[in-house]
């Protein structure tokens, strides 16, 4: 969540607002959730994410949304040591490409940012094959 000195993607505003659609009108909020954090280059992906979350419960969604949208974890970031990659998307509006490189300045260990040209926040989701390449450049794979 977006707060004085920090950039998280939503406003406190947002974030109400997404739960009171969760809340008052469940299915069109997952098929608009989707289109908006995948991205619409990839309608397949964005069909596959929104009946992901039509399996859920309305109040599980709720509840998942709430852990995801108002939990703040950035003070466990200078505990990290292990060597860590962050992956990024360069178009991914429910966490700006600024958040990763707060991660990494906070980070004690070895931490790189990797940004991958794309929308949307599941690369996995949209594009796999490039995540794969990335992934294995990162751990030492050919690609």
């Amino acid at each position: 969540m977006n707060g004085d000195d920090y950039e998280g993607g939503f406003d406190r505003s947002d974030i109400e607002g997404l739960m009171n659609n969760i809340e008052t009108n469940f299915t069109n909020w997952t098929q608009a959730f989707a289109a908006m954090v995948v991205g619409g280059h990839a309608p397949a992906a964005v069909d596959k994410f929104a009946a992901s979350l039509r399996r859920m419960r309305p109040e599980v969604a709720l509840a998942a949304a709430k852990t995801v949208f108002y939990c703040d974890h950035r003070d466990v970031l200078e505990k990290i040591s292990t060597p860590t990659t962050i992956v990024q998307t360069t178009r991914d509006v429910a966490v700006p490409t600024s958040v990763a490189y707060f991660m990494q300045e906070r980070i004690r260990g070895k931490s790189t940012v990797e940004i991958m040209d794309t929308d949307g926040h599941f690369p996995h989701l949209t594009v796999p094959k490039e995540l794969l390449g990335l992934l294995g450049g990162v751990l030492g794979f050919e690609s």
